[in-house]
């Protein structure tokens, strides 16, 4: 749901993201931009200001897109090691500045034009191809959007794209970047190899005492237990409290009977119309269409063909002219309405479909309906108990006595470390995701108070550091087992590099590879025409890569794909390019257009940055980034 939503609300304005994700570092550096203030505010660029909220929401999702895409969970740590943060930051920094050029330029964009690209989403769509609010409503729900602030992020990012799409438009392509374009695309390689296994390549054994030790003296950082910390937490959230929540069926009646807007899909006409200059062209056209005449007959007349005809299949405020639109909505199906004079033209139309209105019953949406409600209530009810909690602690009760008097569950959790595990590498499931709260849980110190730290349905986690049991280098005899299957795996790696090596020796000095393979009673393959991004089943990516730096019937060698053996290979043939078809050639042009297209926007950019000046807020910029935020109100949090 939440790729859904994302490719929603950007749309074809990704365009700007591309580059900046992975080109950001050159464009901005990173020590020169930190500096500024700015109380809840991660950064500024001119007078468009990035919140810790926005920051924070923005950061988030890429490390859920992130985790999914990589199939484990990544910590905020991991995240920030790998520089996710300062990208999502400069990424915003793009967005915020190319805003403020947007704003010194007074564009806008209107409601109707915005409604308009809404309805045309195809993610909003249900099976029949009709905008479902019950589709968007629930999307929306899902990831925490209200109608309103998905409607401001639409219309910012069609603001964003009309100066990124007028930068980035139509760049020249040289005959000399695309033949090298295509060169390196699509000259191929053909590999003959083999893949020894690790068995016939020789016995690594068993690690001598004296072995492990030496291992152990030189490789000390890897056998450290992390510190691990007892956190006492009670967790006050939105699905808590809306099993709690007493929804009537009066209100779900009276909520019904409010929105009912909400519940019904309008009338749909599939609508063909011809327009004309004046009304005696069009009453001239519409006699021949009285007398058999078709309507592409005589659409054609005037030079159109049916995309210029067909409005597709419309609500009644969908077709831009009232009067139209008026006319079209009472014309029975089929028939061929008499001359419209519209605000631009004289128009002659037909309605060759009708959908009808579609309204919901109560009945339809009733459960539905408590949800919302229910939500909308534990949304309400989660400030008043966050008040009463706080005024509990302020009198000097501990959390397990606040549980215990609100009836909420008091989780105590015996052993946890920065990456969410316990002692036995088990992933916590109560904190897996509420990363904010464990990275603030090992900023804390023993028995003072904290923070709640607000989750990102909306609810608040209070936690307290119980025990704290400091990092440690164990102990050799109890690293020991780890010692020796990190041993073996380096012996491992350097076995079959060096005999990996011996053996394209031994191919270079005039041995053959069909002599090898029977000396070792393994196959000899031979792969199809392979390009520099091609997959084959039994060679690594680098085994591909390391292929098109060699010549022509020479050797080399990679670790195999399971990694339990060596790859040995031959290139018997290099093949420079083919001559680029049509379409071939049209798709290569896109292809660098768009890249050409991202630097243009990265330039783009960079200037913008150096016209109106960029403040960086360190300290929100870290705080935010671990899950908390400053302001002066509730929880500490602006998220």
């Amino acid at each position: 749901m939440l790729t859904a939503l994302r490719k929603a609300t950007g749309g074809w304005v990704a365009k700007i993201l591309i580059g900046l994700l992975v080109l950001s570092f050159a464009v901005w550096g990173v020590a020169d931009i930190f500096g500024g203030y700015g109380r809840g505010t991660v950064a500024s660029v001119g007078d468009t200001e990035i919140s810790a909220a926005d920051y924070q929401n923005e950061f988030q999702r890429e490390l859920r897109s992130l985790s999914n895409r990589l199939g484990r969970s990544l910590t905020v740590d991991d995240a920030t090691r790998m520089g996710l943060n300062t990208q999502v930051l400069i990424r915003l920094i793009g967005d915020a500045a190319i805003e403020s050029q947007a704003k010194s330029l007074g564009l806008g964009i209107t409601s109707k034009a915005i409604n308009a690209r809404l309805m045309r989403e195809a993610t909003f769509k249900d099976q029949s191809g009709n905008f479902s609010r019950e589709i968007f409503y629930r999307l929306l729900q899902a990831n925490g959007l209200s109608e309103q602030g998905f409607l401001v992020r639409q219309h910012r990012a069609m603001i964003l794209g009309q100066l990124t799409g007028t930068v980035s438009a139509s760049p020249r392509v040289s005959r000399v970047m695309l033949n090298a374009a295509n060169r390196f695309s699509n000259e191929t390689r053909t590999l003959r190899y083999i893949t020894v296994p690790l068995a016939r390549m020789g016995e690594i054994g068993e690690p001598s005492a004296e072995k492990q030790r030496d291992y152990y003296n030189s490789h000390k950082s890897e056998f450290r237990a992390p510190e691990y910390r007892k956190i006492g937490m009670i967790s006050l959230t939105p699905d808590a409290l809306m099993k709690k929540a007493n929804v009537s069926d009066a209100d779900i009646e009276l909520y019904f009977d409010n929105n009912k807007a909400r519940f019904r899909t309008p009338e749909r006409r599939a609508v063909l119309q011809i327009p004309f200059p004046d009304a005696a062209t069009a009453n001239a056209a519409y006699e021949k269409l009285k007398n058999g005449a078709s309507f592409m007959e005589i659409a054609r007349a005037r030079g159109l063909e049916k995309d210029d005809i067909d409005l597709g299949l419309v609500a009644k405020d969908r077709v831009p002219d009232d009067a139209v639109a008026d006319a079209v909505f009472a014309l029975p199906l089929n028939e061929i309405s008499r001359p419209i004079k519209g605000g631009l033209a004289h128009v002659v139309a037909k309605v060759s479909k009708i959908e009808p209105e579609v309204v919901t019953t109560l009945e339809d949406q009733r459960e539905n309906i408590r949800k919302i409600l229910a939500a909308e209530r534990a949304a309400e009810n989660i400030l008043d108990v966050y008040d009463k909690i706080e005024d509990e602690r302020a009198g000097g009760a501990t959390l397990a006595e606040i549980a215990r008097k609100f009836r909420l569950d008091y989780l105590e959790i015996a052993a946890i470390d920065r990456r969410g595990q316990d002692m036995d590498a088990r992933p916590v499931a109560e904190l897996a995701r509420q990363r904010g709260v464990l990275a603030a849980a090992f900023r804390a110190d023993v028995g003072l108070e904290t923070d709640p730290e607000e989750t990102a349905d909306r609810g608040y986690i209070w936690y307290e550091v119980l025990q704290v049991t400091p990092q440690r280098l164990k102990p050799f005899d109890e690293a020991r087992n780890d010692v020796s299957v990190k041993w073996r795996e380096t012996e491992t790696r350097a076995l079959l590099s060096r005999k990996g090596q011996e053996l394209v020796d031994k191919l270079r000095a005039g041995e053959k590879l069909a002599g090898l393979a029977e000396t070792f009673g393994i196959e000899v393959k031979q792969t199809k025409a392979l390009k520099r991004n091609d997959a084959e089943g039994g060679l690594t990516r680098a085994a591909i890569q390391q292929a098109f730096v060699l010549k022509q019937e020479d050797y080399g060698s990679a670790t195999a794909s399971n990694g339990k053996g060596r790859v040995v290979f031959q290139v018997v043939q290099s093949a420079p390019p083919g001559v680029l078809k049509t379409d071939e050639r049209q798709q290569l042009e896109r292809a660098i257009i768009s890249q050409i297209g991202d630097d243009l926007i990265v330039q783009y950019i960079r200037a913008l940055r150096e016209e109106f000046g960029v403040d960086i807020n360190q300290s929100v910029f870290d705080n935010a980034t671990s899950g908390r935020a400053f302001s002066g109100g509730r929880g500490n949090s602006a998220y």
